[in-house]
């Protein structure tokens, strides 16, 4: 029962506590993260969501009591949202090491005769790629659509979802023209 003033003081959102709560232990947990591989930029986002999320639960009754200390609960969130960044980041390529396949496939005329060696290594690697990955290269870099109207005329759920398959369609031909 010791917790529940905690508890009450979340659900007012009484400023002078959360101000406090916040300070408390962000140099910690920023200094927790960057040695977990994440950037101080997304560091410091990762701990102000973990406290919106904390009070958000105070808020909504969704957190009745704490079986841990305020502490190890906000850590417990961030830690999550670390794993999550973690993810999204292997899972993501980044497209400034694929200028030179953006620049290839922008200008690539696939019924021009001559085409130069690097453009026929990308022509072999993009006619490797899935239906899919080939129709989102396609739209977004040589029909200039943005993510939202691929979402539409491909029928994803989400803009992220385009992103992401992008992202690994991009990966993708890299890899097969390393190959």
């Amino acid at each position: 029962m010791k917790n529940q003033p905690i508890i009450e003081l979340l659900k007012s959102g009484e400023a002078a506590f959360f101000k406090e709560q916040y300070s408390l232990y962000r140099e910690e947990f920023i200094g927790y993260a960057l040695k977990k591989g994440v950037d101080p930029e997304a560091a410091v986002d990762i701990y102000q969501d973990s406290f919106v999320i904390l009070f958000e639960n105070a808020a909504s009754g969704k957190l009745q009591s704490l079986t841990s200390s305020l502490k190890t609960y906000i850590f417990g969130i961030a830690n999550n949202k670390i794993y999550e960044v973690l993810r999204k980041d292997q899972n993501t390529v980044n497209l400034d090491d694929l200028s030179y396949i953006k620049e290839e496939i922008t200008h690539l005329d696939l019924e021009e005769q001559v085409l130069t060696s690097n453009q026929r290594v990308l022509h072999v690697a993009f006619d490797q790629l899935g239906e899919r990955c080939k129709n989102i290269i396609s739209l977004f870099y040589l029909d200039g659509l943005t993510i939202k109207e691929i979402m539409t005329v491909e029928n994803y759920t989400s803009e992220n979802t385009v992103k992401a398959q992008k992202s690994r369609c991009m990966k993708q031909l890299k890899e097969l023209t390393k190959n």
